[in-house]
């Protein structure tokens, strides 16, 4: 049997389980595979997982009738170097080079729960950071496809675009991302539409997009037409082995790919724009 003191370092595995796996570990598979590394009984486990539930660092999710346990997005969380995105009303002591962003956590994709959305995070800070992206530009913008939460158009803003539009084909997401827009006082530069990318012809300095592979492939065309000379595109959605593919594709003529990560078996990529 565990001693008391083992309690930190047997939370900290749990945790350690849920944020590095691959896919989504319901509290029995957890409740198993502690109690047979630590020889503990389920009523144990189950107090430990309850504990971190209520210090809001794992949160119980259904998912197609499942129950899973999941890292919790009910507290501040750090997502990049200087990225925290936390729910509207939850109090957070930012350090002096951090960018807060408060996103509802409602019904659209996009509140940093899954890999892509991080990754697009990471991405977009890239860009504007440890590039030249803004550098010598007085108008920036960046479009966010397929916008949901509207999570990567605010982050662009905070970080230093200047104004922003999100395409969405869903009512609920749109209302959502104005809503984070407001919460976040950036609803005089954030523009969210419901409308085609062949019915937008403006060329944007940033163009970020978390979509699907075929979805990414099928819009190439469109995306170097829209993007401005020396401007980037953050693409994520990306399975990892499906990465070589949007690479080998977008640099063949006009972007040069500088940054790629990847979690959890997702990508995430920055391309700079080199050919107008």
């Amino acid at each position: 049997m565990y001693l008391q003191a083992d309690n930190k370092a047997i939370k900290k595995e749990l945790l350690d389980i849920i944020e590095n796996s691959r896919r989504k570990i319901t509290p029995g598979e957890l409740e198993k595979a502690l109690s047979r590394k630590y020889s503990l009984e389920r009523k144990e486990i189950k107090s430990l997982i309850r504990g971190l539930v209520t210090e809001n660092f794992l949160a119980y999710t259904c998912h197609y009738g499942r129950t899973f346990i999941e890292k919790s997005f009910n507290k501040p969380v750090r997502i990049s170097k200087h990225v925290i995105l936390k729910p509207p009303g939850v109090n957070y002591k930012s350090g002096a080079n951090d960018v807060v962003i408060e996103i509802c956590q409602g019904v659209s994709f996009g509140d940093g729960q899954h890999p892509t959305t991080r990754l697009a995070i990471k991405g977009i800070e890239y860009a504007l950071n440890e590039t030249n992206l803004l550098e010598g530009k007085d108008k920036t913008s960046v479009l966010d496809i397929g916008t949901g939460s509207g999570v990567l158009g605010i982050t662009a803003l905070l970080l230093g675009i200047k104004n922003a539009v999100g395409v969405d084909v869903d009512p609920c997401s749109i209302k959502e991302a104005m809503d984070n827009a407001k919460i976040n006082k950036l609803e005089d530069k954030f523009v969210i539409k419901n409308i085609s990318l062949e019915d937008l012809n403006t060329k944007f300095t940033l163009i970020t997009a978390n979509l699907r592979y075929p979805t990414l492939m099928n819009i190439y065309h469109r995306l170097v037409k829209m993007t401005e000379a020396n401007g980037a595109v953050v693409l994520s959605g990306i399975k990892s082995d499906e990465a070589i593919s949007v690479i080998d594709l977008y640099t063949e003529k006009h972007f040069e790919c500088k940054w790629t990560e990847s979690e959890k078996d997702w990508a995430g990529l920055v391309l700079l724009k080199t050919v107008n």
